[in-house]
């Protein structure tokens, strides 16, 4: 009895310790400057749109960085997982090798790469690497692996091809493998700061979470209304979906 209260006490209190920055940031943004109540959310949503811009533009590319994480992923998985090919052993050592290396070691061969095919500059350069990244690869390779060969036998006997196996079966069998490679993939690019600061230099393309810096400096209260703007999404995302995110982090590390 004794170590569920003191189970529950710690869960207390290392829960407290997370949500009170966020209550103190929601707080401190409705603070009024001058002339009214929540005038920052006023002037971040409705007077000034280049925070709302910026922000939507953040949005899109982080989707389109985690759908095209999960195509890739997918069939990467598939390959890895059910395939079988010379080397495959040791190609996926070695992309699992580059999942555990720091992102700053792969940040110059990566401007290299994107200044040869004349990228940089571009919202292309964001995200092509971002969508190659070997997590999401990992997840699903571990998810197909659980997968019988009976079934994938079965539905080739029955027509389908290989699109036709990942489509039907690989798919909806492993749909908290996906949802927690697009949501890692998602926040991945959501939080992105290094690589917009490599390979651009115009401070107008940047992502919202680099963009943060453009509010003005002595008014603290937009600043933290921005703050709120960026947290929105990920808060969002793990409302709806926290269940399929552990439940795909379980399935990598367990298989």
């Amino acid at each position: 009895m004794r170590k569920r209260t003191h189970s529950s006490l710690l869960s207390a209190v290392l829960t407290a310790l997370c949500v009170i920055p966020f209550l103190f940031l929601f707080v401190q943004s409705l603070q009024p400057d001058s002339s009214f109540f929540a005038e920052g959310y006023y002037e971040v949503f409705l007077a000034q749109f280049q925070y709302l811009f910026r922000f939507w533009r953040s949005l899109f590319l982080s989707l389109c960085i985690a759908v095209g994480q999960v195509v890739v992923s997918t069939l990467a998985g598939y390959g890895f997982a059910k395939c079988r090919f010379p080397g495959r052993d040791v190609i996926f050592f070695l992309l699992m090798l580059l999942m555990i290396m720091p992102l700053q070691v792969t940040l110059v061969p990566n401007y290299l790469m994107l200044d040869e095919m004349g990228l940089l500059e571009t919202w292309y350069a964001l995200a092509l690497p971002m969508i190659f990244v070997p997590l999401g690869t990992f997840i699903m390779t571990q998810c197909f692996k659980a997968v019988p060969d009976s079934l994938v036998e079965a539905a080739r006997l029955d027509g389908c091809g290989t699109m036709g196996v990942i489509w039907r079966i690989f798919v909806p069998m492993n749909q908290s493998g996906l949802i927690c490679t697009m949501l890692l993939s998602f926040l991945d690019g959501w939080n992105m700061v290094e690589q917009p600061i490599v390979y651009l230099k115009d401070f107008a393309k940047y992502p919202i979470s680099v963009g943060l810096a453009s509010a003005p400096p002595g008014d603290p209260t937009i600043q933290l209304v921005c703050c709120v703007l960026v947290a929105l999404p990920p808060l969002f995302l793990f409302s709806f979906y926290k269940k399929e995110l552990v439940e795909g982090i379980a399935i990598g590390g367990e298989k």
